[in-house]
């Protein structure tokens, strides 16, 4: 089985982490994968035992499946040889404009905008990479897709033994991403207004900072809390990862996290773009140790569902059973 993935880059990314943890278990899988990406160089921030070209040269090839996830790929799909070609939809951003959307109307990202909408449109194989995202365009849009949830891989995070330092100081950790809708900056407001009440608090962040993965888990675990503000995300990779290393949450009651973050049960939901709301719940978690930690007990056993061997497994099925059905459809 012959399988490529068509990408922008192999940095340090969300969804490219998602296709390089599904990737290397295809290869195990004994599948021939190669990633196609503009410099064609390897993934160098995390193991991947895919190969990897240049993106020009996967029109010298063909392929079983092709599989893309940023939609202004489309172009290249759809030029390039393969039985099964895969739209896997990592994001709906600006979603509610895509309900509307007009080609005639300015907003920023329009370009964006119009190839999802084409993505959408064209007669890809559509799978969505999050349960609220499947919901969401089968309700708005009338488009039936398929599921395929990702994982969490617990060889690189996990709960550490002894790395929360007991200094009085109750630190908490965002990701510091400075991309608006990430949401930094209400995070940073949120817990200046705990300050006034609760001078001990601490606000760290790890984007950009070059943290090997393999040192991850102890960062996050060094850590008290763990607070995200996004306004969108097809699926939150920081939230699920602080989870899976025994990091209590606050998190923005977002689609991204609804496989996973349950208010009360799981997390502590904060309505969207909501400071106060964020502020108060920080504030509830800091004054609640055992809220903490039965919050990350439930988050620990809920994470151990989100297993990469076994989506690899249900992924590579359904890949192999929409490839034989296209073959006799040809």
């Amino acid at each position: 089985m012959r399988i490529a993935f068509i990408e922008p880059h192999l940095d340090i990314f969300g969804g490219i982490r998602r296709v390089i943890e599904f990737s290397n278990r295809f290869v195990e899988r004994g599948a021939d994968v190669t990633i196609y990406h503009p410099t064609g160089k390897p993934c160098s921030w995390m193991p991947s035992s895919a190969g990897t070209r240049k993106t020009q040269d996967i029109y010298r090839e063909s392929h079983d499946i092709l599989i893309f996830n940023n939609p202004p790929d489309y172009k290249i799909a759809r030029r390039a040889r393969a039985t099964l070609k895969v739209f896997y939809i990592l994001a709906l951003y600006e979603r509610d404009k895509l309900k509307r959307f007009d080609p005639k109307i300015f907003w920023p990202r329009k370009g964006r905008m119009l190839s999802l909408k084409r993505c959408l449109q064209l007669p890809f194989l559509k799978v969505s990479n999050a349960t609220w995202m499947q919901e969401w365009l089968r309700a708005n849009l009338g488009l039936n897709t398929l599921l395929q949830l990702g994982g969490v891989n617990r060889e690189l995070f996990h709960p550490v033994d002894g790395a929360r330092r007991d200094d009085g100081v109750f630190r908490i950790l965002c990701s510091g991403d400075a991309r608006t809708h990430k949401g930094t900056a209400t995070v940073r407001e949120a817990v200046d207004r705990v300050r006034h009440a609760h001078p001990h608090v601490e606000l760290n962040t790890y984007h950009g900072r070059g943290i090997p993965q393999n040192e991850m888990a102890a960062f996050y675990a060094a850590h008290d809390l763990f607070v995200d503000a996004q306004w969108y995300a097809g699926w939150n990779n920081p939230v699920v990862e602080a989870m899976a290393c025994g990091v209590p949450v606050v998190c923005s009651d977002i689609g991204g996290v609804a496989d996973f973050a349950f208010h009360e049960r799981t997390a502590l939901l904060a309505p969207l773009r909501d400071t106060q709301a964020l502020a108060d719940a920080i504030s509830r978690m800091v004054d609640t140790p055992t809220l903490r930690e039965e919050l990350s007990r439930n988050a620990l056993d809920r994470v151990e569902e989100f297993d990469w061997e076994r989506a690899a497994d249900d992924f590579l099925a359904l890949l192999e059973r929409e490839c034989v059905s296209a073959r006799e459809a040809a």
